[in-house]
Protein backbone atom coordinates (compact mmCIF):
# COMPACT_ATOMS: atom_id res chain seq x y z
CA UNK A 1 0.00 0.00 0.00
CA UNK A 2 3.05 2.41 -0.21
CA UNK A 3 2.81 5.51 -2.93
CA UNK A 4 5.55 6.33 -5.03
CA UNK A 5 6.36 9.24 -3.05
CA UNK A 6 6.36 7.18 0.43
CA UNK A 7 9.15 4.59 -1.69
CA UNK A 8 11.11 7.53 -2.52
CA UNK A 9 11.36 9.14 0.92
CA UNK A 10 12.89 5.49 1.29
CA UNK A 11 15.48 6.01 -1.87
CA UNK A 12 16.22 9.14 -0.20
CA UNK A 13 16.94 7.39 3.64
CA UNK A 14 19.67 5.33 1.76
CA UNK A 15 21.09 7.30 -0.61
CA UNK A 16 23.58 10.75 0.15
CA UNK A 17 23.66 12.59 -3.40
CA UNK A 18 26.34 15.53 -2.87
CA UNK A 19 24.75 19.19 -3.08
CA UNK A 20 25.31 21.41 -5.93
CA UNK A 21 28.26 23.84 -3.99
CA UNK A 22 31.22 20.81 -4.34
CA UNK A 23 33.23 22.52 -2.40
CA UNK A 24 30.66 22.68 0.70
CA UNK A 25 31.73 20.60 3.67
CA UNK A 26 28.55 18.59 5.36
CA UNK A 27 28.30 16.08 7.93
CA UNK A 28 26.65 13.47 10.20
CA UNK A 29 25.75 15.53 13.37
CA UNK A 30 23.26 15.63 16.32
CA UNK A 31 19.64 17.47 16.70
CA UNK A 32 21.75 20.20 18.69
CA UNK A 33 24.33 20.29 16.46
CA UNK A 34 22.19 20.53 13.31
CA UNK A 35 19.79 23.64 14.97
CA UNK A 36 23.52 25.21 15.43
CA UNK A 37 24.11 24.64 11.76
CA UNK A 38 20.75 25.65 10.72
CA UNK A 39 20.51 28.55 12.91
CA UNK A 40 23.80 30.13 11.47
CA UNK A 41 22.40 30.19 8.03
CA UNK A 42 18.54 31.15 7.75
CA UNK A 43 15.74 31.82 10.95
CA UNK A 44 14.23 29.37 13.09
CA UNK A 45 11.43 31.45 13.50
CA UNK A 46 8.70 31.71 10.64
CA UNK A 47 7.61 35.17 9.82
CA UNK A 48 4.03 34.09 11.48
CA UNK A 49 3.26 31.12 14.08
CA UNK A 50 0.83 28.88 12.84
CA UNK A 51 2.08 26.16 15.02
CA UNK A 52 -0.90 25.83 16.98
CA UNK A 53 -1.78 23.42 14.00
CA UNK A 54 0.80 20.86 15.45
CA UNK A 55 -1.65 19.67 17.75
CA UNK A 56 -3.54 16.05 18.41
CA UNK A 57 -5.36 14.87 21.77
CA UNK A 58 -4.61 11.20 22.73
CA UNK A 59 -4.96 9.78 25.65
CA UNK A 60 -1.67 6.93 26.15
CA UNK A 61 -0.58 5.07 28.78
CA UNK A 62 2.13 6.28 31.38
CA UNK A 63 5.29 4.76 30.06
CA UNK A 64 8.01 3.37 32.45
CA UNK A 65 11.44 2.39 31.32
CA UNK A 66 12.21 -1.09 30.11
CA UNK A 67 13.68 -3.31 32.45
CA UNK A 68 13.00 -6.54 30.73
CA UNK A 69 14.09 -7.05 27.42
CA UNK A 70 13.03 -10.22 25.88
CA UNK A 71 12.18 -11.48 22.41
CA UNK A 72 8.39 -10.60 20.80
CA UNK A 73 6.46 -13.78 21.77
CA UNK A 74 3.99 -13.01 19.29
CA UNK A 75 5.39 -12.27 16.32
CA UNK A 76 8.99 -14.61 17.03
CA UNK A 77 9.74 -18.04 16.87
CA UNK A 78 11.16 -18.76 20.33
CA UNK A 79 12.90 -21.62 21.79
CA UNK A 80 13.73 -21.08 25.18
CA UNK A 81 16.67 -23.27 27.58
CA UNK A 82 16.44 -24.00 31.28
CA UNK A 83 18.95 -25.12 33.46
CA UNK A 84 17.16 -28.18 35.26
CA UNK A 85 20.21 -28.45 38.07
CA UNK A 86 22.49 -25.64 38.72
CA UNK A 87 23.39 -22.95 36.24
CA UNK A 88 24.16 -22.47 32.39
CA UNK A 89 27.48 -20.84 32.27
CA UNK A 90 27.30 -17.48 29.81
CA UNK A 91 30.74 -17.75 28.41
CA UNK A 92 29.68 -21.22 27.17
CA UNK A 93 26.12 -20.37 25.76
CA UNK A 94 27.78 -17.36 23.88
CA UNK A 95 30.34 -19.73 22.55
CA UNK A 96 28.49 -22.43 21.14
CA UNK A 97 26.22 -20.00 19.20
CA UNK A 98 28.94 -17.29 18.17
CA UNK A 99 29.11 -14.90 15.77
CA UNK A 100 29.62 -17.57 13.32
CA UNK A 101 26.62 -19.44 13.94
CA UNK A 102 24.00 -16.86 14.06
CA UNK A 103 25.36 -15.49 10.35
CA UNK A 104 24.77 -18.90 9.12
CA UNK A 105 21.49 -19.34 10.42
CA UNK A 106 19.04 -15.95 9.96
CA UNK A 107 20.89 -14.10 12.56
CA UNK A 108 18.32 -15.10 15.79
CA UNK A 109 18.77 -13.05 18.61
CA UNK A 110 20.09 -14.64 21.88
CA UNK A 111 18.79 -13.40 25.31
CA UNK A 112 19.69 -14.67 29.15
CA UNK A 113 18.05 -14.53 32.24
CA UNK A 114 20.67 -14.37 34.88
CA UNK A 115 21.01 -16.18 38.00
CA UNK A 116 18.41 -14.60 40.81
CA UNK A 117 16.86 -11.93 38.37
CA UNK A 118 13.69 -11.81 36.99
CA UNK A 119 14.63 -9.38 34.20
CA UNK A 120 15.56 -10.94 30.79
CA UNK A 121 18.41 -9.10 28.96
CA UNK A 122 20.40 -9.74 25.64
CA UNK A 123 23.45 -11.67 25.91
CA UNK A 124 25.25 -8.84 24.23
CA UNK A 125 24.37 -6.62 26.78
CA UNK A 126 24.64 -8.61 30.31
CA UNK A 127 28.47 -8.66 31.17
CA UNK A 128 27.67 -6.94 34.32
CA UNK A 129 24.83 -9.35 34.96
CA UNK A 130 27.22 -12.32 35.99
CA UNK A 131 28.72 -15.34 34.42
CA UNK A 132 25.94 -17.69 35.56
CA UNK A 133 22.47 -17.78 33.87
CA UNK A 134 19.26 -19.89 34.44
CA UNK A 135 17.74 -19.66 31.35
CA UNK A 136 18.36 -18.35 27.77
CA UNK A 137 16.65 -18.49 24.22
CA UNK A 138 17.27 -17.84 20.84
CA UNK A 139 14.20 -16.35 18.59
CA UNK A 140 14.10 -15.08 15.06
CA UNK A 141 11.63 -12.55 13.85
CA UNK A 142 9.07 -14.36 11.67
CA UNK A 143 9.07 -12.07 8.67
CA UNK A 144 11.17 -10.06 7.57
CA UNK A 145 10.28 -7.10 5.56
CA UNK A 146 13.16 -4.80 5.03
CA UNK A 147 14.94 -7.55 3.30
CA UNK A 148 14.78 -8.13 -0.89
CA UNK A 149 12.58 -10.85 -1.47
CA UNK A 150 11.15 -10.58 2.04
CA UNK A 151 12.09 -13.50 4.10
CA UNK A 152 9.17 -15.95 4.83
CA UNK A 153 9.74 -18.90 7.16
CA UNK A 154 8.60 -22.33 5.41
CA UNK A 155 8.23 -25.41 7.98
CA UNK A 156 11.17 -26.71 6.54
CA UNK A 157 13.04 -23.76 7.34
CA UNK A 158 11.98 -23.68 10.79
CA UNK A 159 12.72 -27.51 11.17
CA UNK A 160 16.34 -26.66 9.41
CA UNK A 161 17.01 -24.46 12.49
CA UNK A 162 15.18 -26.19 14.88
CA UNK A 163 17.59 -28.79 13.87
CA UNK A 164 20.54 -26.38 14.00
CA UNK A 165 19.86 -25.29 17.27
CA UNK A 166 19.01 -28.82 19.03
CA UNK A 167 22.92 -29.91 17.78
CA UNK A 168 24.62 -27.17 19.23
CA UNK A 169 23.18 -27.88 22.98
CA UNK A 170 23.41 -31.25 22.82
CA UNK A 171 27.16 -31.28 24.79
CA UNK A 172 25.19 -29.14 27.31
CA UNK A 173 23.80 -31.32 30.56
CA UNK A 174 20.49 -31.43 32.64
CA UNK A 175 17.87 -28.34 30.92
CA UNK A 176 14.58 -28.86 29.24
CA UNK A 177 13.96 -26.90 26.12
CA UNK A 178 10.61 -25.43 25.28
CA UNK A 179 8.90 -23.93 21.91
CA UNK A 180 6.28 -21.19 21.82
CA UNK A 181 4.87 -22.21 18.14
CA UNK A 182 5.72 -25.65 16.51
CA UNK A 183 7.46 -25.27 13.05
CA UNK A 184 4.42 -25.51 11.21
CA UNK A 185 2.43 -22.77 13.81
CA UNK A 186 5.51 -20.80 13.02
CA UNK A 187 5.77 -21.06 9.43
CA UNK A 188 1.85 -20.44 8.72
CA UNK A 189 1.87 -17.15 10.83
CA UNK A 190 5.17 -16.36 8.77
CA UNK A 191 3.28 -16.43 6.07
CA UNK A 192 0.13 -14.67 7.28
CA UNK A 193 2.35 -12.04 8.30
CA UNK A 194 3.88 -11.71 4.44
CA UNK A 195 0.26 -10.94 3.22
CA UNK A 196 -0.33 -8.75 6.36
CA UNK A 197 2.30 -6.24 6.86
CA UNK A 198 2.10 -4.86 2.96
CA UNK A 199 -1.45 -4.69 3.84
CA UNK A 200 -1.09 -2.54 6.05
CA UNK A 201 2.09 -0.72 5.61
CA UNK A 202 0.19 2.68 4.60
CA UNK A 203 1.88 5.31 4.49
CA UNK A 204 -0.46 8.50 4.05
CA UNK A 205 0.78 11.28 1.27
CA UNK A 206 -0.22 14.57 0.35
CA UNK A 207 1.76 16.08 -2.35
CA UNK A 208 1.50 19.66 -3.26
CA UNK A 209 2.52 20.27 -6.50
CA UNK A 210 3.83 23.66 -8.17
CA UNK A 211 2.44 25.54 -10.68
CA UNK A 212 5.77 27.67 -11.03
CA UNK A 213 9.16 26.01 -8.95
CA UNK A 214 9.53 26.57 -5.32
CA UNK A 215 11.60 29.19 -3.83
CA UNK A 216 14.00 27.42 -1.04
CA UNK A 217 13.78 30.36 1.14
CA UNK A 218 9.96 30.72 0.91
CA UNK A 219 9.83 27.23 1.74
CA UNK A 220 11.91 27.20 4.95
CA UNK A 221 9.59 30.14 6.20
CA UNK A 222 6.94 27.95 5.74
CA UNK A 223 8.20 25.04 7.48
CA UNK A 224 9.72 27.08 10.51
CA UNK A 225 6.05 29.07 10.59
CA UNK A 226 4.13 25.72 10.99
CA UNK A 227 6.44 25.05 13.52
CA UNK A 228 7.96 22.05 11.76
CA UNK A 229 12.05 21.37 12.85
CA UNK A 230 15.05 20.38 10.08
CA UNK A 231 16.86 17.57 11.03
CA UNK A 232 17.00 13.97 10.53
CA UNK A 233 17.66 13.18 6.53
CA UNK A 234 18.30 16.89 6.20
CA UNK A 235 14.07 17.23 5.52
CA UNK A 236 11.56 18.66 7.87
CA UNK A 237 9.26 16.99 10.69
CA UNK A 238 6.38 17.16 13.10
CA UNK A 239 8.75 15.50 15.96
CA UNK A 240 6.96 13.12 17.95
CA UNK A 241 6.67 14.41 21.98
CA UNK A 242 5.26 11.17 22.67
CA UNK A 243 7.83 8.76 24.75
CA UNK A 244 7.92 5.26 24.02
CA UNK A 245 4.62 5.46 21.52
CA UNK A 246 4.93 6.10 17.88
CA UNK A 247 8.24 6.84 15.84
CA UNK A 248 10.63 9.68 16.11
CA UNK A 249 8.75 11.98 13.96
CA UNK A 250 4.33 12.14 13.56
CA UNK A 251 4.96 13.54 10.16
CA UNK A 252 7.61 14.46 7.75
CA UNK A 253 8.13 16.98 4.57
CA UNK A 254 10.40 16.55 1.56
CA UNK A 255 10.73 16.66 -2.65
CA UNK A 256 11.21 14.54 -5.63
CA UNK A 257 13.46 17.44 -6.40
CA UNK A 258 16.87 15.62 -6.49
CA UNK A 259 18.64 15.37 -4.22
CA UNK A 260 15.21 14.92 -2.21
CA UNK A 261 16.03 16.78 0.85
CA UNK A 262 17.47 20.53 2.02
CA UNK A 263 20.30 21.36 3.04
CA UNK A 264 20.46 24.95 4.87
CA UNK A 265 23.17 25.96 2.85
CA UNK A 266 22.18 26.01 -0.18
CA UNK A 267 18.81 27.69 0.68
CA UNK A 268 20.55 30.57 2.36
CA UNK A 269 22.85 30.70 -1.30
CA UNK A 270 19.61 30.84 -2.94
CA UNK A 271 20.45 27.43 -5.08
CA UNK A 272 17.08 25.79 -3.87
CA UNK A 273 14.08 25.38 -5.88
CA UNK A 274 11.66 22.72 -5.83
CA UNK A 275 8.75 20.84 -7.77
CA UNK A 276 6.69 20.15 -5.12
CA UNK A 277 6.56 19.73 -1.12
CA UNK A 278 5.42 15.63 -0.02
CA UNK A 279 3.95 15.53 3.14
CA UNK A 280 3.59 12.08 4.51
CA UNK A 281 3.63 9.36 7.82
CA UNK A 282 3.81 5.93 8.60
CA UNK A 283 -0.21 4.79 9.80
CA UNK A 284 0.78 2.02 11.30
CA UNK A 285 3.34 3.77 13.11
CA UNK A 286 1.63 6.59 14.43
CA UNK A 287 -0.02 6.19 17.64
CA UNK A 288 -3.23 8.76 16.56
CA UNK A 289 -3.02 8.13 12.46
CA UNK A 290 -6.37 9.80 12.09
CA UNK A 291 -5.65 13.03 13.62
CA UNK A 292 -1.95 13.34 12.65
CA UNK A 293 -3.51 13.31 9.06
CA UNK A 294 -5.57 15.81 9.56
CA UNK A 295 -2.75 17.81 11.21
CA UNK A 296 -0.92 16.76 7.87
CA UNK A 297 -4.38 18.54 5.93
CA UNK A 298 -3.85 21.57 7.43
CA UNK A 299 0.18 21.96 7.18
CA UNK A 300 -0.36 21.00 3.33
CA UNK A 301 -3.36 23.78 2.85
CA UNK A 302 -1.74 26.09 4.99
CA UNK A 303 1.56 26.25 2.41
CA UNK A 304 -0.68 25.96 -0.69
CA UNK A 305 -1.80 29.61 0.92
CA UNK A 306 1.67 30.59 0.83
CA UNK A 307 3.39 29.02 -1.89
CA UNK A 308 0.64 28.27 -4.66
CA UNK A 309 0.13 24.98 -6.38
CA UNK A 310 -2.46 21.95 -5.99
CA UNK A 311 -2.74 19.49 -3.65
CA UNK A 312 -2.70 15.85 -4.71
CA UNK A 313 -2.56 12.32 -3.36
CA UNK A 314 0.49 10.05 -3.23
CA UNK A 315 -0.32 8.82 -6.97
CA UNK A 316 -0.53 12.29 -8.32
CA UNK A 317 -4.23 12.59 -8.32
CA UNK A 318 -6.64 14.71 -7.00
CA UNK A 319 -6.54 14.80 -3.17
CA UNK A 320 -9.73 12.87 -2.42
CA UNK A 321 -9.74 13.79 1.26
CA UNK A 322 -12.60 11.23 2.35
CA UNK A 323 -10.69 8.32 0.68
CA UNK A 324 -7.55 8.73 2.66
CA UNK A 325 -9.54 8.91 5.90
CA UNK A 326 -11.02 5.58 5.00
CA UNK A 327 -7.70 4.06 4.00
CA UNK A 328 -6.47 4.86 7.55
CA UNK A 329 -9.14 3.78 9.11
CA UNK A 330 -9.17 0.78 7.43
CA UNK A 331 -5.65 0.25 8.49
CA UNK A 332 -6.68 1.26 11.82
CA UNK A 333 -9.62 -2.03 11.70
CA UNK A 334 -7.19 -4.28 10.37
CA UNK A 335 -4.60 -4.01 13.61
CA UNK A 336 -7.12 -3.94 15.86
CA UNK A 337 -8.48 -7.36 14.14
CA UNK A 338 -5.24 -8.82 15.13
CA UNK A 339 -4.68 -6.97 18.75
CA UNK A 340 -2.55 -4.46 17.75
CA UNK A 341 -2.81 -0.72 18.40
CA UNK A 342 -0.92 1.62 15.71
CA UNK A 343 2.35 3.19 16.87
CA UNK A 344 2.41 1.09 19.94
CA UNK A 345 4.64 -2.01 20.64
CA UNK A 346 3.73 -4.34 18.04
CA UNK A 347 3.11 -2.07 15.84
CA UNK A 348 6.12 -0.69 15.66
CA UNK A 349 8.01 -4.26 15.66
CA UNK A 350 6.51 -5.12 12.56
CA UNK A 351 6.29 -1.85 10.51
Amino acid sequence: MKSVWSIALLIIISCSPKPNNENSEYFFSTASESEKRAKSLLSLEGSEDKSDILKINIDLPNSSKQTNYFANKKFDWIITFEAKDGEFAKQEINSIFDREWRNQNQTPWLYVLPKDSSNWTYMITSEDSGPEISKFAISWKLIETLEDPMRIYSEEDILNLKKAVEEKVAALESFSITYNYTPKEASDLSMKLSRFIPANDYYPVIVLQADKKFDGKEIWDVMMSLGLKWGDMDIFHWNNPYDSYGGDQLMSVWTSTSPGYFFPEEIAAGNIETDDLIFGFSAPRSPAPDQVFEVMLKCATYAKSRLGGKLLDGDLKELNVEMEKKRILDVVNNLNKESIKPGIDDALYLF
